[in-house]
């Protein structure tokens, strides 16, 4: 059903551009009006496009405003805790995000790993993903203080939902609205890469 309404959409869209070039008969004003046919569905997915890669340059990557030093573990919402921050990067505890006011914390005891859980939180620094926008969205991975006051470090990626016809149309399909363009990247930069460089360009141990 979606794919045929894509369908009548654009055949609908054609016969009234075809209507209306053919009624014009001055040749400028004809030209005009063909110029407007085109442009009409997509030079605002152009200038978006554009505007994305001003927002990557501008605003992309990664960005250090503050180093901590002598931090001993963190909160984060990494799906890949566990172990991760200890085995790999030498800190000394990890916290999940708090539920009802605690925690799950994980530490290394001579080389086992410990989890407690339903514990109060000690951490005075915390990892968070945030993904905000409709046009644009911004993904950011950041690190920031616990009580969300101040962000020590952030990593921030752009996408392009695209321009008024692209989410017309898309929202006729099963999957809806989507990204249609990205910041560019090095394909290598997964969202493990990214919260890596946050943390380790802000926080030390």
């Amino acid at each position: 059903m979606g794919g045929l309404a894509v369908l009548l959409s654009i055949s609908l869209y054609l016969v009234l551009a075809y209507r209306a070039i053919k009624s014009t008969k001055a040749s400028r004003i004809k030209w005009l009006v063909v110029a407007v046919v085109v442009l009409l569905p997509t030079a605002d997915a152009v200038v978006g496009r554009v505007y994305l890669k001003y927002l990557c340059a501008k605003e992309g990557g990664l960005k250090v405003y503050r180093v901590a030093q002598h931090v001993d573990g963190f909160m984060s919402d990494t799906f890949w805790d566990g172990d991760y921050w200890l085995k790999k990067y030498g800190f000394q505890f990890s916290e999940s995000p708090p539920v009802n006011g605690r925690v799950t914390r994980y530490s290394m005891q001579n080389g086992k790993l410990i989890t407690e859980k339903n514990v109060r939180s000690k951490s005075m620094y915390r990892v968070r993903y945030v993904s905000n926008g409709d046009t644009y969205v911004r993904a950011e991975r950041r690190v920031e203080t616990i009580n969300g006051d101040e962000v020590l470090a952030s990593y921030k990626g752009f996408s392009f939902h695209g321009g008024w016809a692209e989410r017309f149309l898309a929202a006729f399909t099963d999957a809806g609205v989507g990204n249609v363009a990205f910041c560019d990247r090095d394909p290598s930069h997964s969202a493990k890469y990214e919260v890596a460089q946050v943390v380790t360009s802000s926080l030390k141990h």
